[in-house]
This record gives C-alpha cells, sequence and structure tokens, in this order.
C-alpha cells in the first residue's frame, strides 16, 4: 500500500485531504501545550429559520390565494407520484400531503410527465386555499407565501408537513429600486418573516431541535381532508362503510342474478 492509499483510507468522510491535514495540525499543537480544544455549548445561540436562504433544493409549498404550488425539490422526493392527499391541521397551523391513488376522492395532481420526465403542476383549488386563509388569520389574501417542507412518516408512509407559522409573505407587487451598481431601475419583491422572528435571529437551539425530532411521526388525528371537510379518520371510516355496503349489494345483485337463472333453467328442463 502506498502513501497516497493511507492518506485515503485514513481520512475521514466529510473532509477534504486539506481540512483533516489543518485539523490534525491543530490538535498536535494543542497536546504539545497541554491544552484542550474549547467545548462549545449552544445555550446562547439562535438558529435563524430555513427561509433566510435558498429554497430551491428545499421542498417548499408557495400559497397564493386560489392556487397551491409544490417545487421540484418535493416532486423529486416523491418522484413518479402523481397524486397527493392534502390535508390541514387548524390546531397545528400545518399543511400535510400524503401519497395516494387517483381514485380516491379527495386526490390531487401536484405532478405531471413534460418531455418524458415529471415536472410540477399547480394545484388551483379557491376553497382549500380560502380554508388555509381562515386557519392563519393575520396572512394578506393579496400576497404569496413560501413554507418549507418537513419530511415525515405517516400511517400511510411517506409524507411532507408543512409549518404555515413559519412561511414567509413576499408582497403581491415588486417594489422598484436603483440598483447601486448600475444605476439602472429593477424590482424586486419585498420579504417578510413570521413576527416571532422580529427581534430576534431566530429559535433557540432546543427549540429548533424541538421542532426537528430526528424520528418524526405525523399522526392524522388533527387534519381535516380537503374536499371531504372531515377529520382523516372519519372519512376513512365513511369509506370502509361504503365499501362494504358495495360489496354487499354486489353480493345480493349475484344472489339475485343466480336465483333468475336458476329458474330460466328449471323452465328449460320442464
Amino acid at each position: 500500500m502506498n502513501e497516497t492509499d493511507e492518506k485515503k483510507i485514513s481520512t475521514p468522510r466529510g473532509f477534504s485531504e486539506k481540512e483533516f491535514t489543518l485539523i490534525q495540525e491543530l490538535v498536535k499543537t494543542k497536546l504539545e501545550q497541554g491544552s484542550q480544544l474549547e467545548y462549545e455549548q449552544y445555550e446562547s445561540y439562535e438558529v435563524p429559520p430555513g427561509t433566510y436562504f435558498s429554497m430551491l433544493k428545499k421542498p417548499a409549498a408557495s400559497i397564493k390565494y386560489g392556487q397551491i404550488a409544490f417545487n421540484m425539490a418535493c416532486i423529486r422526493l416523491f418522484e413518479g407520484v402523481e397524486y397527493i392527499l392534502p390535508m390541514l391541521s387548524e390546531k397545528k397551523k400545518s399543511l400535510l400531503v400524503v401519497m395516494c391513488k387517483e381514485e380516491e376522492s379527495s386526490s390531487v395532481a401536484w405532478a405531471r410527465i413534460k418531455d418524458d420526465r415529471w415536472v410540477n403542476k399547480n394545484v388551483t383549488s379557491p376553497d382549500f386555499v380560502e380554508d388555509i386563509f381562515k386557519i392563519m388569520e393575520d396572512w394578506d389574501r393579496k400576497a404569496r407565501f413560501k413554507a418549507i417542507g418537513q419530511l415525515v412518516m405517516t400511517d400511510r408512509g411517506l409524507g411532507l408537513r408543512f409549518d404555515l407559522k413559519e412561511a414567509v409573505m413576499f408582497d403581491a407587487k415588486p417594489e422598484e429600486y436603483i440598483d447601486p451598481k448600475t444605476g439602472e431601475t429593477k424590482k424586486r419583491r419585498i420579504k417578510y418573516y413570521p413576527d416571532q422572528y422580529k427581534e430576534r435571529y431566530g429559535k433557540t437551539y432546543s427549540d429548533y431541535m424541538a421542532s426537528h425530532p430526528t424520528q418524526d411521526y405525523e399522526p392524522f388525528d388533527d387534519y381535516i381532508t380537503s374536499s371531504l371537510g372531515k377529520t382523516y379518520s372519519d372519512a376513512m371510516k365513511d369509506k370502509a362503510t361504503a365499501e362494504a355496503e358495495k360489496a354487499e349489494g354486489e353480493s345480493n345483485d349475484a344472489g339475485t342474478a343466480i336465483s333468475e337463472t336458476g329458474s330460466i333453467q328449471t323452465d328449460n328442463i320442464l
């Protein structure tokens, strides 16, 4: 084994060879000085909201009056899935989407195939979006809102939960400003963050971790399905009842058909 191979094996994943060498030199210096690396606690730090940074590669939902659009990061996470079941929780102020089949009564197409690849599709539903604005009482119906999605586990498999309390607001009309470098008049949309961040940089580390548990399971108890206006559990009970009644009806029809066929056969024999 040559020296290059040894370096490849001994360099931890996530560090470049140069970074690892610098760390080794730092540790060596500390040991020679008889000192230890300082331990840094999180208690005085605040974690800025994810909406402070680029959201292009993060799953996000864009909501404006009458319409919702899920970005391509959402579609890529569940590539090949065309239909979702959207649910709202007034208690949690959250939007939850799980994957479903087209046949479900509240299914919504959030993606489509274009040029042999999956792309996002605008979801138009004034009534459903009106329910969102009713839950978020202080939202301006003329503005646009964007919320980051978090991957969660549900009774129906993986889903995406969007915390509406963390959504950022964009003005309906762009603001004109003068570019200091070029002197040109340009336009930009002003972004507003939730009130909880007005006097601070973000959440404390403990609050941040509490809202991002490592093993996140999302129950459906507090969610209402979009078009039925029922909790998920009630909707599933009604579905099971309807299917049972349908099966019973089909069974009765089949029995009647057999009886009628039997009578005809008897007549033919006679």
